[in-house]
């Protein structure tokens, strides 16, 4: 992923994302991508929501998984798997839309740890709702969109 250029690697991100049934389901869509960081968004939807009306904990935790992936991609390659994650969940998530921003902390040749932090969008305005950190490890999987 680290070859490509901005437009190219939104592209080649969406595109992966396009390749999962439930990344459509959410409706995640990449907004940035590059070596420093990936910015992904969900709207936010009633469907999408738990029994108070915010953010699904469980919508939260998948965006953080694939903000934090990507990163780990960018760093290692594309054949990458989240091997765990953590997140916190630091206040009820409402608005418009949930946005994470990925960046790696630190990588080497098989194993990346990367961060992610989560806002939810309420009039324009962002609030940091949860924050999560994940290792990803190179996989011996085919590489994203190669079918399988």
């Amino acid at each position: 992923m680290t070859a490509l250029d901005g437009a190219e690697a939104v592209a080649f991100a969406q595109s992966v994302l396009d390749s999962q049934p439930f990344s459509v389901l959410v409706g995640a869509k990449v907004e940035a991508m590059s070596p420093a960081g990936v910015v992904v968004r969900v709207p936010f939807r009633r469907d999408l929501t738990q029994h108070h009306g915010f953010a699904h904990g469980g919508v939260q935790a998948a965006l953080a998984d694939i903000a934090l992936t990507f990163m780990g991609a960018a760093a290692l390659g594309p054949s990458v798997l989240t091997s765990e994650f953590k997140i916190n969940f630091v206040r009820p998530g409402l608005g418009e839309a949930l946005v994470a921003r990925g960046s790696v902390i630190s990588a080497g040749r098989r194993q990346a740890v990367t961060r992610c932090d989560i806002y939810a969008v309420q009039a324009g305005e962002e609030k940091l709702v949860a924050t999560a950190l994940g290792t990803i490890v190179t996989a011996d999987v085919p590489p994203a969109g190669g079918g399988a």
